[in-house]
Order: C-alpha cells, then structure tokens, then sequence
C-alpha cells in the first residue's frame, strides 16, 4: 500500500497491544445458531461488548494495491480502515482509526479514536478524505508518519453482525461475524450482501486451548478469509477487480 508507518512509533489500546496469532473459519451462514451455542459452552462472552454491528471503511488505491495483496495471498500486508459500532453510531463506543498489518498468520492492530465531528453523512459520521487522514493520523500518533499516497480514497463499506467471547486471562479471543453486507462509499448507500462472508475469527496470545483446538469436528476449515477481499468483488466484479 501507499501508507507506511513504522509499528514502534504508534500507541496501541492495552487490549490490543502487541501480536496475535488470528485464525479464520468461513462457514455457512445456517450453521451460524449452532457455532454460536458451540462457543458459549466453551467461553464466556465479552463482558463490554457481547454483540452487535461493526461497521468499517476501507482505504486503498484505484489499483486496489491493498486487494492484489489478500488476492494473491501476500504474507506480508496492511490494511487501513475507519472503525465504527453500532447502527446508528453508539457514541460510547467510539470511531476509530485503525492500521491491521498482518506478517502470516500474526497480527497487530494499531488504532486511535477518531474525533467525529460537523455534520454527519448518511452513515451517521464524516469519512476523512486524504488530507485530512495524513493530518489525523499525525495528530493521533503524535508522530511524523509519512503522507497518505495521493491516490488512496475510500474503497468499500463493509458492515456485519458481530459476537464476542473472551477468556477469563484474555489470552483467547473469538468473534463470530455474520450478515455481511458492503456498500460503495463514494456511491449510493446501498448495501448489498457479501456471498460467503460469514466467519469465526480466533486469536490467541499462544495455541488454543484444547476445548477450541477440534474446529475441524464441525466441519470447519482454517483458511485466509478476507472480507475486504470479497467486498471489493462484489462491488467491483471479481474480473475486474484482480485487473486492478
């Protein structure tokens, strides 16, 4: 991508500071009930935020760089995205600001509350053009990071219902991601659903603990699921959208 900051150099919330191991199951949208009970007998909710709807905008260029990456199966990457809960918008919950780099199977997210403010669009917040992200993202990380490419704008909208378990230690997360929808957020708000987007995602600290380490008994595979991915064909047809 066109966007790179150095990793030391920005503050992560407590929860999400340093790398996890994360962990992606696709599943059929019916098996959704099942998996949900499957869990809740082996962890316990999250005690802040058990559920409900995440909304992200994603940033790429007009070549869809950030795509041809999960596309073709890169082993190091970044995505940069605007983070929002709830529908409308909760308040409490915050906007957030976010870079996900990825180096294999290890993850880190660094993030920084976004100060949503004048008048809000159809989607209840201002989404940042390229000035002003680089000028945010200068302020919140109290740091010089290097400019936003000039070509990187907002790419897609990607909203989903979202269930959340965390261990007792907080070394095992789990989240389980359903009615996947997307939106062109440059175009009409019209939100139309991501085919094949349901997905339980684990991340631990370590390995998982035994009771979560026989996924494949429910007939789940580990795979490099990646909504982004599939939001970007749906909005821009799959062809076109590997052509750059």
């Amino acid at each position: 991508m066109a966007l790179t900051l150095r990793r030391n150099q920005l503050t992560d919330r407590p929860e999400d500071a340093g790398s996890r191991e994360e962990r992606k199951y696709p599943l059929p949208a019916a098996r959704a009930g099942l998996l949900t009970a499957w869990l809740d007998a082996r962890l316990p909710r999250d005690t802040q935020y058990s559920e409900g709807v995440v909304t992200s905008c994603y940033y790429d260029t007009p070549q869809l760089d950030s795509y041809q990456e999960s596309a073709d199966g890169e082993f190091a990457k970044q995505k940069l995205r605007l983070r929002w809960y709830g529908d409308p918008v909760d308040p409490y919950a915050g906007v957030w600001l976010e870079l996900k780099s990825r180096d294999g199977a290890r993850s880190v997210k660094q993030r920084f509350r976004y100060p949503s403010i004048g008048v809000p669009n159809q989607l209840g917040l201002i989404i940042p053009g390229r000035e002003e992200l680089t000028q945010r993202l200068r302020d919140l990380a109290g740091v010089a990071a290097q400019p936003v490419g000039p070509t990187l704008q907002p790419t897609a909208l990607i909203r989903y219902q979202r269930i959340r378990w965390q261990s007792a230690d907080r070394a095992v997360r789990a989240s389980l991601d359903t009615n996947v929808q997307t939106s062109n957020p440059r175009g009409a708000p019209i939100w139309l659903p991501v085919p094949d987007g349901a997905v339980l995602e684990l991340k631990s600290r370590g390995e998982l603990p035994p009771q979560l380490a026989h996924l494949a008994h429910l007939g789940l595979r580990r795979t490099a699921h990646s909504k982004y991915a599939l939001a970007v064909e749906t909005l821009y047809g799959g062809e076109s959208a590997r052509a750059g």
